[in-house]
């Protein structure tokens, strides 16, 4: 057969306009018939029967679940509130973070405070931003160049919650420097179905969030956007080092009752302590930790319903720490109400903090933020969390700075290791004689304080992170 009756062009199979056409010459061709044994359509009413018996059984659309603008006023509202967190170890080491201002009423400040005029604010961040020993400072974005020094109130290391007090004495020509306080979410976090008609700003599984912090190498809190992906309670995933020689391995610390959200909102190194909200600048969660394993469902962050037992505990501490001192503690109501301003209210001023504190369930207790009056207080005792040297030279320098014998300086390590926190030395008060009165025991006071801070000074100086703590009567 011919090159030319192999292929017949498709003019000579089609006519114009798509119209069979004769029969080509040449050999007979086998085509496939024309399409024209298809069924008649299906009537208009059927279709339209169809569809409407569909579209019954789907759900109408939903509008978006975040938008430009719902972001934007979202930012405004938190970012004035979030804080930049400071700490500086020894060997001029330094750690940043992040956290934001909350409520909370805190009755051995307010019983301190007397006829001082001061602007407080507490700040509420992650344990690991603030670590014991450690100087810690806080920034606003309403003055970035302005630091402000912190005071630990009281760790939970299992929760990885810490809470900061800031002051700075009252100007009356001057408005309240510090930005308002958040508020914190009072329900968990369902992940059950969203009910009927929940808004953007629902704390559903699947609902906008954003996160907040200040990012290494950025100024200014930042803000990153995602979904509330899940929620968990307890992880084995956060190792703390142990303190031991270099190159040991680490001992895993799992949070095991503490209850974490989980979102793909990106978080940096930076953002650990800022605030996870939702649409309506509520706050769901703390930043927490980043598993890389996970990618963008690696983001943790602790619940604000955890963050709230958190705070009630350590306002019901220093109701006992106030009372204990022989100062009145605040009414049931009172502590009722400021409960009540971090849930409901943003325009709360929260009081500032100093003295010790200890969360029943794994608060450490923190060093006073000014001079104790005296009254309730034992003593003063220096605390070991860690040291940056070798165990040998840590040793050395305890036997050194403080006096201690071998066996003691062992002991103090061995705690401070095994523990978290060791005690190095005590100083206790000297009562003085019944005629004495209040002036020589505030005297007798100020001297063991005195030989507090001294040694720790000795001890920071020869790379150990130590506070110093008060001993109270009644512990």
């Amino acid at each position: 057969m011919s090159a030319s009756s192999e292929f017949v062009p498709l003019s000579a199979i089609y006519g114009p306009g798509g119209t069979a056409a004769a029969d080509p010459p040449g050999p007979t061709m086998d085509r496939s018939p024309p399409l024209t044994n298809a069924g008649p359509p299906l009537p208009p009413p059927v279709i339209d029967t169809r569809a409407r018996a569909v579209a019954d059984d789907v759900a109408p659309p939903r509008s978006p679940l975040s938008s430009p603008q719902s972001t934007v006023k979202t930012a405004r509202v938190v970012r004035p509130s979030v804080a930049l967190v400071t700490s500086k170890g020894v060997r001029k080491e330094s750690s940043q973070g992040s956290g934001f201002v909350v409520a909370f009423d805190d009755a051995v400040a307010e019983a301190a405070e007397g006829d001082e005029d001061v602007d407080r604010c507490h700040v509420l961040t992650s344990a690991h931003v603030a670590p014991p020993g450690w100087k810690v400072s806080v920034t606003f974005p309403s003055d970035p160049e302005r630091e402000y020094p912190a005071t630990v109130v009281g760790r939970k290391l299992m929760s990885d919650l810490a809470l900061l007090s800031v002051e700075c004495p009252a100007d009356d020509g001057e408005d309240y420097p510090f930005p308002p306080p958040l508020i914190l979410s009072a329900d968990n976090v369902s992940s059950g179905p969203a009910p009927e008609d929940d808004g953007e700003s629902s704390s559903e599984i699947g609902s906008p969030v954003y996160s907040f912090g200040y990012p290494m190498g950025v100024e200014g809190p930042s803000i990153t956007s995602g979904i509330l992906s899940a929620t968990t309670r307890g992880i084995n995933y956060m190792d703390a080092p142990t303190g031991e020689e270099p190159g040991e391995v680490a001992k895993t610390r799992p949070f095991e009752n503490t209850s974490f959200l989980i979102t793909d909102a990106a978080m940096a190194g930076g953002m650990s302590g800022g605030p996870l909200v939702n649409a309506d600048g509520i706050v769901l969660a703390i930043n927490a930790l980043v598993r890389p394993d996970l990618r963008a469902l690696g983001h943790y962050a602790v619940s604000a319903v955890e963050c709230e037992t958190f705070l009630e505990r350590l306002e019901e501490q220093r109701a006992k720490d106030a009372a204990s001192k022989g100062d009145d503690a605040p009414s049931s109501s009172t502590a009722t109400t400021a409960r009540r301003q971090r849930t409901t209210s943003r325009r709360v001023a929260s009081s500032p903090s100093a003295g010790n504190s200890d969360d029943e369930e794994g608060a450490e207790q923190s060093p006073p933020g000014g001079e104790d009056d005296g009254t309730g207080v034992a003593g003063y005792r220096v605390m070991l969390y860690g040291y940056s040297t070798s165990k040998s030279d840590a040793t050395k320098a305890l036997r050194r700075a403080a006096g201690l014998d071998e066996l003691r300086a062992e002991s103090a390590m061995r705690s401070a290791y095994s523990f978290g926190a060791g005690v190095v030395d005590e100083f206790y008060v000297r009562e003085p004689s019944s005629s004495g009165g209040k002036k020589s025991r505030d005297r007798a006071v100020r001297v063991a304080r005195k030989s507090a801070d001294e040694l720790k000074d000795k001890l920071r100086e020869e790379g150990m992170m130590v506070e110093v703590e008060p001993l109270n009567l009644l512990s």
